[in-house]
C-alpha cells in the first residue's frame, strides 16, 4: 500500500511531475467495470482494463486486444484473434480463456450484454483466437462488446473465477496503469505499467497509442464542488471535473488555468412511472410533453448557452446515427394544447410526486422548473428531495413516484438506450410490444443504412409514447492547471498520453 500522503518522487533536474492529482465528484461503488453503469468507475476503470474492440474519435468499433475483427458472409460468426504479447499487470499472458471468461460474465450482468450477446455462443477456437457465434447477424453485437459504460473489459480467468457471484477482489487488467492502493473516502492510485503494449496506430477516440507519461496518478474523491474549485485554483489537484457553471468566468481568468467545455458530454431527461398511477396514461404523458419548455429547464439548470444544447435526438447530431423523426414534438412550449389533452385524458388534480435529489445539482434545479411548468397547466405537484441513493431505492418501488429526472451519457447504438426496451425492466418500465420488436428488428439489419431507416421508427414512436421527455443536452466543464498536456476528453475524461510539467 502507498503512503497515505502521496508526494511526487524528488526526481531533481528533470522537469517531469511524476503525479497526477486528479478531483472527482464522488466515491466509484467498485472498480468492476462488469458490475455498474456508474460513471466514476468509467473514469478510473478505464485506465486499468482495455476492451477487446473499442471506438476510435468517430464512434467506430476498431480493434483493441482484438488484432482485427473478422465477419463471415452470413453475418453470424465473428472471429477476433487476439495481438500477441500482452501481459496482465500481474504478469500473466492474456489468453483466449480470459476473453471468454470476462465476456460471459460481462454478459451475465451487463444490461446490454444480456440483451445483445444472450443469444451467443463465446468460445476459444485457440489459446489465441475468440469466436462469438449469433442465430441471427447483428450491427448491435460489436458496438455492444465497445460500449465504455459498463464495459465488456477483460480480466484474467482465475481473478473471475475468485470472485464467484460477487465483486472482483482484484483490480487487474492489460490498461497502461496498474491499480495500487484504494483509500476509502480518500482516493484510489494507480501507477504506470511497465509491462504495457499499446495498439498500433495514432490515438483517435479510445483507440490507438495509449501511454503512461506520469508515475501515478492519484484519483482523489471530492464531492463538495467549492472544494474541487478551490483545490483546483490553489494547485492542490491537476485537473477538476464537474465543476459548477458559475465558476466558469474565474476559472477561465486564472492565468494558471485551462478550462475544457465538454461538448455534448450528456442529456438530461424526465422519466415517467408508465407501470402505475397517472402516467400509465399515454394521452397524460403527451400532456406534459405538450407543457414543457425545455429552454427554460436547461437555462436554470446551465445558466448559459454555453453549457447547454436543445435537441431532440436519442443520439447526438456529433453521431452517424442522428436522424430527425420527432423533432416537431419537442419543445412545443404549448400550455393550452396541453390543458385541453388533460381534460381529454379525464385528469382530476390527482397529485404528481416528483422525486429529486440537490445531490446532483441539474436534478434538482430541473425538478423546480418542471413543478412550475406542470403547476400551469393545472396540475397538482408534490416535490419531495432526498438523497440520491434514497432515490435511486424508491425509483424502483412504482408505488412511490410519478416523475424523476436523471442525465444519460452517449450510447454507441441507439438499441442501448435503457428506457426504450421493456426487456432492460429499467425505472419507468416502459413496455410498447411494438417498440421492442423495431429495436429487434434494427439490431438484426445487415448493415448500418437499414438499421438506421429502422431507428427513425424508433425515435418517432418514442416520441408518440414519450416515456420519457428529453429536455436537452448539456455540457459539462472542466479545469486543468496550465502544466497538464495531453488530457482529452472523450465520452469521459482519459489520462494516458497525458504530462504534468
Amino acid at each position: 500500500s502507498s503512503s497515505s500522503t502521496p508526494t511526487a518522487p524528488g526526481a531533481g533536474g528533470g522537469k517531469e511531475k511524476n503525479d497526477l492529482k486528479v478531483a472527482l465528484t464522488t466515491t466509484p461503488p467498485t472498480i468492476d467495470m462488469h458490475r455498474t453503469t456508474a460513471t466514476v468507475t468509467q473514469q478510473v476503470g478505464w485506465h486499468i482494463f482495455e476492451y477487446l474492440v473499442t471506438v476510435d474519435e468517430k464512434y467506430q468499433v476498431v480493434p483493441s486486444l482484438a488484432e482485427k475483427i473478422e465477419i463471415s458472409p452470413d453475418g453470424k460468426t465473428f472471429t477476433f484473434p487476439l495481438r500477441k504479447g500482452i501481459k496482465f499487470h500481474n504478469g500473466k499472458d492474456l489468453t483466449a480463456d480470459d476473453v471468454v471468461a470476462s465476456l460471459l460474465r460481462w454478459r451475465k450482468y451487463s444490461t446490454i450484454g444480456r440483451a445483445v450477446v444472450a443469444p451467443a455462443t463465446i468460445t476459444a477456437k485457440d489459446s489465441n483466437t475468440v469466436v462469438i457465434t449469433l442465430p441471427k447477424p447483428s450491427s448491435a453485437l460489436l458496438p455492444a462488446l465497445a460500449y465504455p459504460s459498463q464495459g465488456a473489459v477483460i480480466m484474467p480467468k482465475e481473478v473471475i473465477e475468485e470472485a464467484g457471484d460477487g465483486n472482483v477482489k482484484k483490480f487487474i487488467g492489460t490498461g497502461p496503469f496498474e491499480f495500487v492502493d484504494w483509500k476509502q473516502n480518500q482516493y484510489i492510485q494507480v501507477k504506470k505499467y511497465a509491462g504495457y503494449k499499446t495498439a498500433p496506430g495514432p490515438t483517435s477516440g479510445l483507440s490507438g497509442k495509449k501511454e503512461a507519461l506520469v508515475d501515478n496518478i492519484f484519483f482523489y474523491f471530492v464531492p463538495d464542488a467549492a472544494t474541487r474549485v478551490a483545490g483546483i485554483q490553489s494547485g492542490e489537484y491537476d485537473f477538476a471535473e464537474g465543476l459548477p457553471t458559475d465558476s466558469y468566468e474565474s476559472l477561465k481568468k486564472d492565468p494558471n488555468i485551462n478550462v475544457q467545455v465538454a461538448k455534448p458530454s450528456s442529456y438530461i431527461s424526465m422519466i415517467f412511472n408508465t407501470k402505475s398511477g397517472l402516467f400509465a396514461d399515454v394521452k397524460k404523458r403527451q400532456a406534459v410533453n405538450a407543457a414543457i419548455d425545455s429552454e427554460t429547464i436547461m437555462k436554470a439548470v446551465a445558466g448559459t448557452p454555453d453549457f447547454y444544447e436543445l435537441n431532440h435526438g436519442l443520439v447526438f447530431k456529433e453521431q452517424i446515427w442522428y436522424v430527425d423523426s420527432g423533432k416537431e414534438k419537442y419543445n412545443q412550449k404549448n400550455p393550452e394544447l396541453a390543458k385541453k389533452l388533460l381534460a381529454e385524458a379525464g385528469y382530476n388534480g390527482e397529485p404528481v410526486t416528483i422525486i429529486t435529489t440537490r445531490d446532483y445539482d441539474y436534478m434538482y434545479k430541473s425538478a423546480v422548473v418542471l413543478k412550475d411548468q406542470l403547476e400551469k397547466i393545472g396540475m397538482t405537484v408534490n416535490l419531495e428531495v432526498y438523497d440520491w441513493p434514497t432515490v435511486l431505492s424508491k425509483r424502483s418501488n412504482d408505488k412511490l413516484w410519478s416523475i424523476f429526472i436523471t442525465g444519460f451519457l452517449i450510447t454507441l447504438e441507439p438499441s442501448e438506450t435503457l428506457y426504450i426496451d421493456s426487456r432492460f425492466k429499467w425505472a419507468g418500465w416502459y413496455s410498447n410490444p411494438k417498440m421492442d420488436a423495431l429495436l429487434d428488428e434494427m439490431r438484426e439489419a445487415p448493415n448500418l443504412e437499414q438499421a438506421k431507416k429502422v431507428f427513425e421508427k424508433v425515435q418517432a414512436l418514442y416520441w408518440d409514447d414519450v416515456p420519457v421527455i428529453k429536455f436537452g443536452n448539456l455540457h459539462q466543464f472542466s479545469a486543468a492547471r496550465k502544466n497538464v498536456k495531453g488530457a482529452v476528453f472523450f465520452c469521459e475524461k482519459q489520462y494516458w498520453n497525458t504530462t504534468v510539467k
